[in-house]
């Protein structure tokens, strides 16, 4: 019997039901399946006892020499022990990137602090690959996006990117829901510069009048209260008058970063100035958001305002934290004193900070809300 032709192929009539096969002789398995409706390039050959038929290509969208190679290819896959067509089920059957996605949220950083950053970095960062199949997603894929959102300035966040994407591939492996391997394995991250910023004396006085301009109580306050108290964003934001005993000048934070509660002493004008803050009622929260309801979340835009009008445009919100410490140090209180204030959580300090009593942090931190606004006041 001769080789298959594309005469012979084009001659070929299609089956009014079911289907038949026009077989090569010179390379065996190698055939055309007929239907009513196509002609099909297939590979039939046998992988551990089974019968395996391996679609190949369309007749037309191949040509006879294409599919002939490409069938060649696959039986020195097939001969080096690999399984094209039980490969190709298995990527069928692989979940989506998004259905990947939902099951991080919901098993894994259900757990996690950082749950919102990781919903941003998808939403942002990762949203285009929602509905390709794990096993769509490559080495290349992640390597490429990680060069072009250094290429954009987003080092830091290109490093959280691919970190982000390791963890979900081993935790699919884990969760029997993708073979592997791990696309993201081995893929070196940006050198991250670490950040120092922090509101300098000259700058204090620019940033304290933008704030007494602010009209808003609630964003005001919240401000006002990171500045000088140096607790993290999420921490002032979510702070409840239940948490606060405003006559003996002390914060119970209940939920922080380092997964313990913390009791911040209040220096007098960060009390003072909750004492301003309007109570509405049925909303346990200090800083309410918009129309009243639940609490300030996205203070972003107020922010960039406030930033503008004191001419600091490069620093960031969590530099206020900074800000407090770097003056603290400038007053002369210790380290270990400014780590048990900022609740650190590095283990060679924590047994540090735990032996220092509350008097010590209160005294530090009444010292140096003194000394900025006494000097921010001056020179504004």
């Amino acid at each position: 019997m001769p080789g298959l032709t594309k005469k012979k192929i084009d001659a070929a009539r299609h089956p009014d039901t079911g289907q038949r096969f026009l077989r090569d002789a010179a390379l065996r398995g190698f055939a055309v399946r007929l239907t009513p409706g196509s002609k099909t390039f297939i590979l039939e050959k046998e992988i551990h006892g089974r019968v395996r038929r391996l679609k190949l290509g369309r007749y037309g969208e191949l040509t006879v020499d294409q599919a002939r190679d490409l069938a060649t290819i696959k039986l020195g896959e097939i001969a080096a022990g690999k399984d094209p067509a039980e490969e190709r089920r298995r990527r069928r059957q692989s979940i989506t990137f998004h259905e990947l996605e939902q099951l991080y949220l919901e098993r894994h950083a259900v757990h996690k602090k950082s749950k919102k950053n990781d919903v941003g970095m998808f939403n942002k960062w990762l949203a285009d690959w929602r509905p390709r199949r794990l096993s769509t997603i490559t080495r290349a894929d992640i390597t490429a996006r990680h060069a072009d959102m250094g290429a954009g300035g987003h080092t830091t966040h290109a490093n959280r990117m691919v970190a982000l994407v390791r963890t979900l591939f081993n935790l699919a492996f884990d969760w029997g829901v993708h073979p592997g391997p791990n696309p993201a394995s081995r893929i070196k991250f940006f050198k991250e510069v670490k950040r120092d910023r922090f509101v300098r004396p000259d700058e204090l006085p620019r940033l304290w009048k933008a704030l007494q301009n602010e009209v808003n109580p609630y964003v005001r306050g919240a401000f006002f209260v990171g500045l000088l108290t140096g607790a993290r964003r999420s921490e002032v934001l979510s702070m409840q008058w239940a948490d606060l005993d405003l006559d003996q000048a002390l914060w119970r934070i209940p939920d922080t970063k380092a997964g313990r509660p913390h009791t911040l002493p209040l220096p007098r004008p960060v009390v003072d100035e909750l004492l301003k803050i309007p109570r509405l009622e049925g909303n346990p929260y200090v800083f309410c958001g918009r129309w009243g309801k639940k609490n300030l979340n996205n203070v972003s835009k107020p922010w960039r305002r406030i930033r503008k009008e004191a001419g600091i445009h490069d620093v960031r919100l969590h530099d206020l934290r900074r800000t407090l410490g770097s003056w603290m140090v400038a007053a002369g209180a210790s380290l270990p004193l400014i780590g048990k204030t900022l609740n650190h959580s590095q283990p060679a300090t924590t047994a540090i900070y735990a032996r220092l009593e509350l008097d010590p942090v209160r005294e530090a931190l009444e010292k140096n809300a003194k000394r900025m606004l006494t000097y921010a006041k001056k020179k504004s």
